[in-house]
């Protein structure tokens, strides 16, 4: 365990010393895709279910002013605290956000991000014989806050992500870490 820690802090010091930057003031874009998950907050009821969410996302960002306009699509599979034969349940999350990212003390950074997410969930029908799988699609607005670090090439940022679902009065949060590289 004591190597592992000691390799991760060799790892982020080379970063961090690095001098190559991926989003550099005069660089007028730039396109970047990032590993992100963490635990589900929010709704009782969804909780109860759902554990966490892990996933892809991509970012675009276009220099305006300070920081950057950003576009950030992604898709997350929302696993569940336990699966069983007779109900199994797993979900998706795709959120697609517009936000602006300032970046600050040239590596810091604050975003914000709002737009539509979906969640669709998966589960096993119980009434029926054949096991049939029950689909149930449901979207609304999201809004995503956010702290970090450029790291040369690499980011790593904290966010909550809240979704409103406009089919019920449900709130999903996610707490969520993403880890990702900018071209």
């Amino acid at each position: 365990m004591k190597k592992i820690i000691l390799l991760l802090v060799i790892a982020v010091s080379t970063l961090y010393m690095s001098q190559v930057y991926a989003q550099k003031h005069g660089k007028p874009f730039s396109f970047g895709f990032g590993f992100e998950g963490g635990p589900i907050i929010g709704n009782a009821d969804f909780k109860e279910v759902f554990s966490s969410e892990f996933g892809l996302s991509l970012r675009f960002s276009v220099k305006a002013g300070p920081g950057y306009a950003t576009f950030s699509p992604g898709a997350l599979l929302v696993m569940p605290k336990s699966l069983s034969e007779d109900d199994i349940k797993i979900g998706t999350h795709i959120p697609l956000r517009l936000g602006y990212k300032y970046i600050f003390a040239e590596r810091f950074f604050v975003m914000g991000e709002a737009g539509y997410a979906a969640y669709t969930v998966y589960s096993a029908d119980a009434g029926s014989e054949s096991d049939e799988i029950v689909k149930d699609k449901s979207g609304g607005f999201t809004y995503a806050p956010s702290v970090g670090v450029n790291l040369g090439k690499f980011e790593a940022g904290i966010r909550y992500e809240a979704t409103h679902l406009k089919d019920s009065d449900t709130k999903i949060g996610l707490l969520g870490l993403r880890l990702g590289f900018n071209f």
